[in-house]
């Protein structure tokens, strides 16, 4: 008997006992349905947590620190370099001397504070550092290259203007009291391809000055550092070479020794392969921080609520697989004669098997694809709440224009904002075990079907 023979009659079982059949299919579509928004409900929380932690920081950068034993210095970083997974390792040194910066014709704007960070500038884009316009610093150029923070102008004073209005607040609220981040006034002056004067004081009656030239504007990102936003980025050797200058005016003779660094980071191509990566720099002597050591304790809160969620899913799962057992018992006792003249007939056993386990798999499909589509439709339904769409709604009712409904989709859509998130891989798992589930609930059932001799079968009222 072929599969079309198999499925046409199994096609015909099913539609003869229409009513036995959507019950039970009823029984598996609820147990899916359980499973699949219990489990979305523990991804939707997996998502959040990751969305959360990318806005504290990189999930595969490593923080090295060289305070420990073992030296933090160019031999050390190119021994990470070295390891398998690590795209880039740099040194980053906080600035160690004070100074001021000017820019402008006579020096008119002054920043009274500055913040700078020194990195090896040939890793700042493998590092992950953004940029708005211009380009990366290079090192050894004739000038000192700096890249400088997103706002990194308003930190500037206008010399010419009187105190308490020399200065621009990029920090405007709109009439709700809400930071407003698209009316941001324009600051004094664009800081892209200027030239600063950098002014680092040895004492009172001696300086240092040196000019920067700004090549690039980096985008703010709060992962790298605060210098992405108003502060600057120089090539390490740029400050080294600024440290050893002061060092001489100051009288004392710089130090011949290979540079150490107070701390480097080290960039990971994925995030699965940064524990490996930690642990080998660890091994080297080296103190190491991560968000690793956040995300795999949340992770493991995220997994054991999973777990919980779909176990409780699987209760009702299954109380469908006893009702599919019931319901095929059932079948093969008012079909007795019928399993009879299919073996008289020369109906091979096999066959009969097959027909059985085809009805109760197909009765776990249909509840499974009804389970998956009224998922699909709790969960949207369960995010719209979550968005507030009873007050977007109103505020249609109200007057509001229909184009802010985009503001409700966006939020139903946007990763972390969701409370029930349904991937394709659990729609297929809902389907697979739905499926899984009919065909071993039909297995009891098909084989007392064969089991039951020809004749008695015949007899059989």
């Amino acid at each position: 008997m072929g599969f079309l023979d198999l499925f046409a009659m199994c096609r015909q079982n099913l539609l003869r006992r229409k009513g036995r059949t959507v019950l039970t299919a009823l029984g598996v579509m609820i147990g899916c349905t359980a499973i699949i928004i219990m489990v979305s409900i523990g991804v939707a929380s997996g998502e959040s947590m990751e969305v959360m932690l990318q806005s504290m920081g990189d999930l595969t950068m490593i923080e090295v620190y060289g305070y420990g034993q073992t030296p933090l210095d160019d031999d050390a970083l190119e021994q990470m370099r070295a390891m398998d997974h690590v795209v880039a390792a740099t040194a980053k040194q906080y600035c160690p001397f004070g100074f001021n910066l000017y820019a402008g014709t006579n020096d008119r704007y002054a920043q009274q504070w500055g913040y700078s960070q020194g990195l090896q500038v040939k890793a700042m884009e493998d590092i992950g550092y953004e940029l708005l316009e211009g380009d990366f610093p290079v090192a050894g150029a004739k000038e000192i290259q700096v890249a400088v923070g997103q706002y990194f102008a308003y930190t500037f004073l206008d010399t010419k203007r009187p105190e308490g209005r020399n200065q621009i607040n990029r920090y405007v609220f709109d009439e709700n009291g809400e930071l407003d981040t698209e009316n941001i006034p324009e600051p004094y002056f664009d800081p892209m391809g200027m030239k600063l004067k950098l002014t680092i004081y040895v004492d009172e009656n001696k300086s240092i000055e040196r000019e920067l030239q700004v090549v690039g504007v980096m985008k703010e990102d709060n992962g790298r550092g605060y210098e992405t936003s108003e502060g600057l980025v120089m090539d390490i050797s740029d400050m080294q070479a600024l440290q050893d200058e002061l060092t001489k005016a100051q009288g004392f003779a710089p130090s011949r020794e290979q540079t150490k660094y107070d701390n480097a980071i080290v960039k990971v191509d994925d995030i699965g392969n940064l524990a490996g990566v930690q642990d080998e720099i660890t091994g080297l002597g080296f103190e190491t921080w991560s968000m690793e050591s956040i995300r795999e304790p949340m992770l493991e809160e995220t997994n054991r609520q999973q777990m919980v969620f779909g176990g409780l899913g699987a209760i009702s799962l299954f109380v469908a697989a006893i009702g599919i057992m019931n319901t095929m018992v059932m079948s093969i006792t008012e079909r007795t004669r019928e399993i009879g003249v299919m073996k008289a007939l020369g109906c091979y056993v096999k066959d009969i098997r097959r027909i059985f386990l085809l009805e109760a798999g197909c009765i776990g499909l249909l509840g499974g694809v009804a389970g998956v589509l009224i998922s699909l439709l709790i969960g949207f339904v369960m995010n719209l709440v979550s968005a507030g769409a009873g007050s977007y709604l109103q505020g249609i009712v109200q007057g509001m224009p229909l184009s802010s409904l985009s503001g409700l989709w966006q939020a139903v859509t946007t990763p972390g904002s969701r409370i029930s998130v349904i991937p394709v891989w659990l729609v297929l798992a809902g389907l697979g075990i739905s499926v899984a589930i009919g065909v071993l609930s039909g297995f009891y059932p098909a084989n007392k079907a064969v089991k039951i001799p020809a004749l008695e079968a015949i007899r059989h009222e």
